[in-house]
């Protein structure tokens, strides 16, 4: 059972009720029946049901940080969670269902917790503080050490077929808010890649301070730390760094100056 639940890679996770229509063909074994000393599941729709789902989707996450989502097998999610292996296609469809509804989970509790912030037309430099303070609260929210923080990092360096998705819902506002922001910070229009590697400059910096902890911790003295590396502090940080490139349109002079610097028969 748990070679036909992985193999499944289709996004959609089939209505279990549909099973016996043959909708969901690979939905075979009864989830109520307990196999190798498992728990069984409960009646649909019972408290004690949407107990056996949690504890799915807690057993699962740090499996899946610890060794990817290729190497993360259902059994031993299932084991962890105390439940047969015909529970991950009883309630999330297959393994790549679990592993989207994971990632979402920490999507959605993030953005609950830091929603993309209201911004005023008039005033773009508190914007983009704004967007910065938001972007290192999600960032900051878990240590570098949490499986939250492990698993994301995975999924950056080892994208899944949730990847796109995650781009497009998770991070594409944060990052077309910033470009339109440095967009109304410049004195005169920048091209739109100049906008785009200035946007992803900010959310290089904000996401040192995550990967980058250790690192932090071992350079900077403990009593700086806990007063000038705070998420306030930080976000002041990185605003006034994007300001100075944007504003007066610096980073554009900067540009031409170093191009004309190359082009000098010296660095031919």
């Amino acid at each position: 059972m748990e070679d036909s639940v992985s193999s499944q890679s289709h996004l959609e996770i089939p209505d279990r009720r549909k099973a016996s229509s043959g909708e969901a063909q690979w939905v075979r074994a009864d989830p109520h029946e307990a196999t190798d000393g498992n728990v069984p599941l409960e009646a649909s729709g019972s408290p004690a049901e949407a107990d056996t789902r949690s504890r799915i989707l807690i057993a699962a996450g740090p499996v899946f940080a610890a060794r990817g989502f290729d190497g993360a097998t259902v059994r031993e999610i299932c084991k962890a969670a105390g439940v047969n292996v015909a529970s991950v296609g009883y309630y999330f469809g297959d393994k790549l269902g679990l592993y989207r509804t994971v990632i979402e989970g920490i999507r959605e509790a993030r953005e609950r917790r830091f929603p993309v912030p209201d911004h005023d037309q008039a005033d773009p430099r508190q914007t983009l503080y704004l967007i910065v303070r938001t972007m290192l609260s999600r960032m900051l929210a878990c240590n570098s050490t949490s499986w939250e923080t492990q698993l994301m990092m995975r999924e950056m360096n080892h994208p899944t077929p949730v990847f796109e998705r995650i781009i497009e819902e998770f991070f594409r506002p944060l990052f077309d808010r910033l470009v339109q922001t440095m967009d109304r910070l410049s004195a005169s229009p920048m091209p739109p890649h100049v906008l785009e590697q200035l946007a992803l400059s900010a959310v290089g910096q904000c996401l040192y301070y995550c990967v980058g902890s250790g690192v932090v911790q071992t350079l900077i003295p403990q009593d700086r730390r806990e007063q000038h590396y705070d998420t306030e502090s930080l976000a002041r940080h990185v605003t006034s760094v994007m300001l100075s490139s944007v504003e007066n349109n610096a980073v554009m002079r900067q540009r031409q100056q170093i191009d004309r610097d190359l082009s000098r028969p010296e660095h031919a």
